[in-house]
Formats: C-alpha cells, structure tokens, sequence
C-alpha cells in the first residue's frame, strides 16, 4: 500500500529547503505521497507546530508518517526520533513537537534516528530535515521496522500545557494559542460539541473534568475587562465587532466580523482569557 508523508515545516516557500526533503523522499521512496500540511509555522515555534500536529491528526489517511521539522535545536544534543502512535508515526526533532499528539493516546514507540544507513551519506549540522528526517519518513514508508533505526525510547521532550483552569461557578480559565491568518484568534478552551443549545465540554488537555454547558448562557472575559458574547458564526456579531465561537477544530475562537480580532483586541499568545457565565 502506498503510504502518504504529511509535511509541516517552518521553511516557507521562498528557498528551496522543502524542495530538497522532498528530493531526498523522491530518491528513497517516490511512490510515496505528499500532503503539505503548512510550512508557514513561525520560525522556531515549536508549540504552533505541536498544535498543528494535533489539529490535523484524525484527518490524516491511516498509518500516514507525519514529518514535522520546526528544528530550533538543530546540530546540538538534541535529539532526532521517530514515533509510532495507534494509525500515525511522526518523524522530527524531540523538543516537544509530538507533545499534544501524546495526549490521545498513553501507548507509543519511539526510536532515535541514529542509524546511517537511513540517513543521507553527508549531514549538515544545520539542515536535518534533508538528511536525517526526510530519509527516516521515506524509509518507514517502505515499512523499515522502528526497531532498525535506532535504540528504543520512551522519555520524550514535552512542552508545558497550554493553560486550561476550571475556576469553579461554571467559568474556565484559558490563553490565546495563536492567531490565524485572518486574525482569528484560537484560545485553548475546549473541545466542544454543539448539541442543540448545549455544549458537550470534552477537553483536550488532560486532567480536566468533562462537562455540559449551556451556550446561551456563556459569554468571554478578555485582559482588558472587555466582554465578548458568544456566537455560532461570524455573522451572529454586527460587522466590526468582535464575538467568541466554536471553531473548526472544536476549541474556542475569538473574531472580529469582518475584521483582525488579534490587531484590534491587542491579544497575543499567552494572553489569558475566562470562558464564564452572563453577568
């Protein structure tokens, strides 16, 4: 069967550096099928891309090697791995990129890349992810066994948990995570699901009580004091003003109709906010 290999990369597309991982994938295993996942991860933001990583997952196709290289780290101590999750194996740096993944699922496999015969014959000390990553994903798309690249591992590099506080009456505690392309803004309160005028509170944070909410009676507090109502879609706010929804991947978003909630609201990563009862 042929396997697909999902891309995310902080490389852009101005230089050729995702040009040649996927040469390097080409020469070792070109059956093989690319999904570009993103390659406008911030330079460095390992947690952006450890969010992407967990966002895109269920809508990978089975057994897809996921080859995420947001390297910071790249030429020191740190290490190269590959890991094997229930229907998914990620191939990149151990510097917490896989964290959120690991949340789905206590049961993993991970192998560091160390063997040179996946590997390119030359390795640069700052570009891995042509000669150690991208060989390792086209390798394991032939269904090299984990064992073969390296000794075994389960201490892995994990980034600290985005903030997800039950502050009792009702009222969670999050953060701004990032902010897309639109200025939208993704926080880390939930996930939910919409049923009828009930939210079904199913976190994906560990550690966190399951919950029902009632919609209606829900608004969200910001830094400033400001209070956005929420809403299901943008156009449930006038244009211009700002309202919080359930986004796409079923966390709490916060946006301006029409408009860039991240420039006008002045919020940025790491900025907390209260998912709360009216009043």
């Amino acid at each position: 069967m042929t396997k697909h290999i999902a891309i995310i990369t902080d490389f852009g597309m101005d230089d050729t550096y995702l040009g040649m991982m996927k040469a390097a994938i080409a020469g070792i295993s070109p059956d093989a099928r690319i999904i570009d996942l993103t390659h406008a991860i911030p330079p460095g933001d390992v947690q952006r891309a450890a969010f992407e990583a967990w966002r895109v997952r269920s809508y990978l196709p089975p057994e897809t090697i996921l080859l995420a290289v947001v390297d910071p780290g790249v030429g020191t101590r740190r290490r190269a791995i590959a890991l094997k999750l229930p229907g998914l194996v990620c191939v990149g740096p151990d510097n917490g990129l896989f964290s959120f993944l690991l949340y789905s699922s206590a049961k993993y496999k991970a192998a560091e890349l160390v063997k040179p015969r996946y590997q390119l014959q030359t390795i640069s000390h700052t570009f891995h992810g042509r000669d150690i990553f991208a060989p390792a994903a086209a390798y394991l798309a032939q269904n090299i066994p984990l064992e073969d690249f390296g000794p075994i591992t389960q201490e892995l590099v994990r980034i600290p948990d985005p903030l997800l506080k039950d502050l009792g009456a009702g009222s969670i505690q999050g953060e701004i995570m990032h902010s897309d392309l639109f200025g939208n803004l993704i926080t880390s309160i939930g996930r939910f699901d919409n049923t009828d005028d009930d939210l079904s509170f199913k976190p994906w944070i560990p550690s966190f009580p399951v919950r029902t909410l009632i919609a209606q009676e829900y608004e969200v507090l910001l830094p400033q004091g400001n209070v956005v109502p929420l809403g299901r879609t943008f156009g449930d706010a006038p244009k211009g003003e700002a309202l919080a929804y359930i986004g796409s991947s079923n966390l709490l978003e916060i946006a301006i109709n029409g408009g860039d909630a991240a420039k006008t609201l002045n919020l940025a990563p790491g900025d907390e906010i209260i998912f709360k009862l009216k009043g």
